[in-house]
């Protein structure tokens, strides 16, 4: 379907964007004394008030170093949700640890602390709960069990930024967080992501894994800059003091990045008021139920996902198809549970936990996630408003689930 561009703001150029980029191509001196890299960190760190920023190249990259960071080692058990993307448990496996998955809440489609609890034993070395859709977990709750057993927990924000629990933003309370720059994120590099800790320890360690193990990284930065001191010159210099990865971010994508960033309050806003154009519509239709948000939790809406009437899947691709050929815009299913990926069948992960958590596999063929990255709230109410009417239509025309 051909779109009308007219009311659409840009996606990249919006900011300082183009002007950052081209200081990055021009090779200007001020980049190189104070790369974009290490803006981008700062950035990071004043807005979240934490101690410790590191750019990397995806929040895949972010969450191998957070795993390395703290000791995630073959054998050892992570506890992860399998509502979610395979990355936080595929990482984990790929590191020769074993993986637990715990079960959502019905209402928040976030992972369950009682769940999370049930699972520990003497092996567990990492807890990596996923705030989904844009709404923070059970945060408190989570840190408590943490320090109850001493596990790390590692926060998969990927899709949550500026989210906001009790007051307080996500990712500032815990040993790791792990924030994505990919592509359809509120903030976008097309690809990039940033882990924020207040432990110098588990981010220097990170910092190294994901650069290379040269030995002149720190928890702040890298000493390491285009402007090299004489003293690595010399023959006998020592370069590298633990092994690592390259997962380091390029100075384009930083630049994109900060660009980006001094603009997220107006991004995530505009998330928000298209996320409330959704609630709206869904009000007039009781069948389908929003993802809840609990008291002082703020959601950032990366989507608006929903609930929907249809347990049969031969139903929701009548909407969907019924949707799309009367000029909605498309949207999107929840992906997989983790444990029935095909690689994870086949690792036997799908035949133990199938039936052990009932509430995903419950939610997840109904549910439908709307887009909320539309350029402009203009572009945003001729959509929802198709919606509605699409929705109105749909239930009238087919009586058998209009009455279920």
């Amino acid at each position: 379907m051909k779109k009308n561009r007219n009311f659409f703001d840009p996606k990249w150029t919006k900011g300082n964007e183009l002007k950052y980029v081209k200081q990055v191509l021009e090779n200007k001196s001020s980049v190189r004394k104070n790369s974009f890299t290490d803006r981008l960190e700062k950035a990071f760190k004043k807005k979240y008030k934490v101690k410790y920023a590191i750019a990397m190249n995806s929040g895949a990259s972010c969450l191998h170093a957070a795993m390395h960071a703290v000791g995630v080692k073959p054998g050892d058990e992570v506890i992860t949700s399998p509502y979610s993307v395979l990355w936080d448990a595929g990482i984990a496996l790929i590191m020769g640890a074993k993986i637990k998955f715990a079960d959502v809440k019905y209402e928040t489609h976030n992972i369950d602390p009682k769940k999370i609890e049930k699972l520990i034993t003497k092996k567990t070395r990492a807890i990596i709960p996923v705030s989904y859709h844009g709404l923070p977990c059970d945060l408190d709750e989570i840190i408590k069990i943490g320090k109850k057993y001493k596990i790390p927990i590692i926060e998969d924000n990927a899709q949550t930024m500026l989210g906001r629990y009790k007051g307080r933003y996500v990712g500032v309370r815990t040993e790791m967080s792990m924030f994505s720059l990919e592509r359809t994120k509120h903030i976008s590099s097309h690809e990039g992501g940033l882990l924020l800790s207040n432990s110098k320890t588990l981010t220097e360690k990170a910092r190294k894994f994901g650069g290379g193990g040269f030995k002149n990284l720190s928890a702040d930065k890298s000493k390491m800059a285009a402007v090299i001191p004489l003293e690595f010159q010399s023959p006998d210099f020592k370069r590298h003091d633990a092994l690592g990865l390259n997962y380091r971010i390029s100075e384009f994508c930083a630049a994109i990045a900060l660009g980006q960033f001094e603009k997220v309050d107006q991004k995530v806003k505009l998330r928000r008021d298209v996320a409330n154009l959704y609630s709206k519509v869904f009000k007039k239709f009781p069948q389908f139920q929003p993802q809840y948000v609990p008291k002082f939790y703020h959601h950032s809406y990366f989507t608006y996902s929903v609930k929907s009437p249809f347990s049969k899947l031969k139903d929701w691709k009548k909407f969907y198809n019924f949707h799309i050929k009367n000029k909605g815009d498309d949207f999107y299913a929840m992906m997989s549970p983790v444990y029935s990926e095909k690689i994870m069948k086949k690792m036997g992960y799908e035949k133990k936990y199938k039936k052990l958590c009932p509430v995903t596999e419950e939610i997840q063929p109904r549910s439908m996630l709307f887009k909320t990255n539309y350029r402009s709230l203009k572009e945003a109410r001729k959509f929802t408003s198709i919606l509605e009417i699409n929705l109105k239509k749909f239930f009238n025309d087919n009586i058998t689930l209009r009455l279920k």
